[in-house]
């Protein structure tokens, strides 16, 4: 989870990240959040879905969460 950083709504820096992979949920992104704001933060956007994998020659399907935050 590589959070990118942007100026939110509100002109505070913000930050967007995408947890995505076999396992992984939307508890990754708000833990890596917690870290990123240690004051807190506030969702902007979240997002689920899925997106291909490719697996042993196959193709699986596997969660993407994208999760944008405004630090408080």
């Amino acid at each position: 989870i590589e959070p990118k950083q942007f100026i939110g709504p509100n002109g505070k820096i913000a930050y967007s990240m995408r947890c995505s992979g076999m396992g992984r949920t939307l508890d990754a992104c708000y833990q890596k959040a917690g870290e990123v704001c240690s004051n807190g933060y506030t969702i902007i956007d979240r997002a689920s879905g899925t997106v291909a994998v490719p697996v042993n020659g196959s193709i699986m399907a596997a969660p993407q969460h994208n999760l944008a935050i405004e630090c408080k």
